[in-house]
């Protein structure tokens, strides 16, 4: 999960399994831990590992293999989809947060 968004983290502990793994890479804003869920956080005994420096050649591939598996949905993740002739609107709504934002995606085709 990637922080900078405050619900990101207490979605990730909701639907983690009992005894998981949360992975929190990026640096999130202060406001990101405001509400942090720690009753879910210990009743389920998740591990927390922070990281800032993902390795793309492992994670990336495990992502997208559990995402093709069907063992992750994207559901809700991906909120835009938005051509690439408009990437400055892209970059405005995931900065400002706008229009219920998670994830903009910029397509290329």
């Amino acid at each position: 999960m990637v922080g900078h968004n405050q619900s990101t983290i207490n979605d990730a502990l909701e639907h983690v399994a009992c005894a998981g793994i949360v992975v929190a890479f990026g640096v999130p804003d202060d406001r990101a831990y405001s509400g942090f869920e720690y009753s879910t956080f210990f009743r389920k005994n998740v591990t927390l590992i922070a990281s800032v420096i993902p390795d793309p050649s492992v994670d990336f591939p495990e992502a997208v293999q559990l995402i093709e598996e069907g063992r992750f949905s994207t559901e809700g993740v991906f909120t835009h989809v938005l051509p690439l002739a408009q990437v400055q609107q892209a970059f405005q709504l995931a900065s400002d947060y706008a229009d219920g934002v998670v994830k903009v995606v910029v397509d290329f085709s």
